[in-house]
């Protein structure tokens, strides 16, 4: 903490608020540089990276680091917060949903990229290597791009290590509202190797997936609800005075499936995110330009909507709706459990 964590050349001594750019590439009109604020408290304690935009019409999430990257005052803070408000800049200024315009990448499923790679492999190895791998914790700000409304949930990639796996599930539950999950190698939840949190998690970052957020929207009620439970995380983390709140009657995942069309054309269906749904239930009806019903699609199983698609006109193959199946979870243990001296 003496000399404070250093990105480049941003960072700082404890007690300031640094902000900066860190150039990751160049088009032929110029550079592509990512914005980074680094906070550094007065006390020791944990570094902590938040970052948003790595799908950047994912708005809740960015509009949230963006207020705590200006409400955090370094005097209340044991410890250092590293924010990234938009990871994803081309994305952003493009409003292009999912996929980079430049190199038509997703880069939450290129890492851990290269440094001689397309202008998303650059930018998740930056990311990886010289922002987040600075960080003890780690929190991805993700949410329903543009045709996805979504159900508020939180995801940890377990390692096998107790320590790291038990704060990873901690920072869950202390995020999520309802359903909770813990992606595993070679069981019925398996990660996304190529995500960003995964990646981090091999690289000893205590790294967890945050959605909330739907459809490209930016409900205050989101943005809010954002702000309180990163601020709930980092008190648990002893980052700020005060006790974290974790919501009741939790729900852990235990695998998912996917509903998809097999027909084309208008879909209806009154489906909402957090539904559960019983097996064989009606779903959606698929009519052709003339109205008449060409498909019925039913719940295969039982689950609760995590993710509807907002698209009114399907082809075969779109999907329709994803589900957890899930089952309650275990009382969450105290926090000193948790949280060692």
């Amino acid at each position: 903490m003496s000399e404070g964590v250093r990105i480049r050349d941003i960072g700082g001594k404890p007690g300031t608020t640094q902000r900066g750019f860190v150039k990751i590439g160049e088009t032929p009109t110029g550079p592509i540089n990512v914005p980074v604020v680094i906070i550094s408290g007065r006390r020791p304690g944990p570094t902590l990276c938040l970052t948003a935009g790595v799908h950047a019409t994912e708005y809740p999430g960015m509009d949230a680091v963006m207020r705590l990257s200006h409400d955090l005052r370094p005097e209340d803070i044991s410890g250092v917060v590293i924010a990234v408000p938009v990871v994803n800049t081309v994305m952003f200024g493009a409003r292009s949903g999912f996929l980079n315009p430049i190199d038509g990448q997703n880069l939450n499923r290129v890492a851990p990229g290269r440094p001689d790679g397309t202008l998303s492999e650059v930018l998740a190895y930056v990311l990886l290597n010289e922002i987040i791998g600075t960080a003890d914790y780690h929190l991805d700000c993700h949410g329903g791009d543009l045709p996805e409304a979504l159900l508020p949930y939180a995801a940890y990639n377990l390692t096998g290590d107790a320590a790291m796996d038990e704060k990873g599930e901690a920072i869950c539950r202390i995020y999520s509202p309802r359903v909770f999950a813990l992606f595993k190698d070679g069981g019925p939840l398996p990660p996304i190797t190529g995500s960003v949190t995964y990646q981090a998690t091999r690289r000893g970052v205590i790294s967890v997936l945050t959605e909330t957020g739907s459809a490209g929207g930016l409900d205050p009620a989101d943005v809010q609800y954002r702000i309180k439970r990163i601020i709930d995380i980092m008190r648990y983390l002893k980052m700020l005075d005060g006790e974290p709140h974790v919501a009741s009657g939790q729900l852990k995942a235990v695998t998912q499936f996917r509903v998809t069309a097999r027909r084309g054309g208008l879909i209806r269906t009154d489906v909402k995110v957090g539904d559960e749904l019983k097996a064989g239930q009606l779903l959606a009806e698929v009519v052709d330009v003339f109205g008449d019903v060409v498909e019925r699609i039913e719940a295969p199983r039982d689950g609760i909507a995590r993710i509807v698609w907002t698209h009114r006109v399907v082809n075969t193959g779109d999907s329709i709706v994803l589900c957890w199946v899930a089952e309650p979870a275990p009382p969450f243990p105290p926090l000193g459990a948790y949280t060692k001296p």
